[in-house]
């Protein structure tokens, strides 16, 4: 039997127990900072979510039921997720470019080139037109 996966909804994805484990650390404490609040027009607190808050709602997440219906994502946690893949194979995106003769200069720029394509595909027109 394979490892339980759970769909986690504060990260739109389905973790097994042991990769949601490695998510607390990059959620949790870290420092507390704040953020531009466009509408306000001013920068305010964010008030970090502590690993016992996150370490309960797994819990929660785990000691129920999967639920079974199948998850669907819309567009945007779409692009995200394969923006994030894109982004955990850098090293070997990087190592392959290199094995095909490129310096490491230039396998880089090749990785943020197709990384550069990868979200202006995903992104909203931003109202200017190639035909302009």
């Amino acid at each position: 039997m394979g490892e339980e996966v759970r769909y986690w909804p504060r990260i739109g994805m389905k973790v097994s127990r042991q990769t949601a484990d490695q998510f607390l650390s990059k959620l949790s404490g870290g420092d507390v900072g704040s953020i531009l609040d466009e509408d306000l027009d001013e920068f305010v607190a964010v008030v970090p979510v502590t690993q016992h808050e996150l370490n309960a709602e797994l819990d929660i997440l785990f000691t129920n039921p999967p639920i079974e219906e199948e998850v669907v994502f819309d567009e945007l946690n779409q692009a995200i997720l394969e923006l994030m893949t894109f982004e955990s194979n850098r090293k070997q995106f990087i190592l392959d470019r290199k094995s095909e003769g490129m310096d490491m200069d230039e396998a880089k720029t090749a990785y943020e080139t197709a990384k550069g394509v990868l979200v202006k595909k995903h992104l909203p027109d931003s109202g200017e037109s190639e035909e302009e």
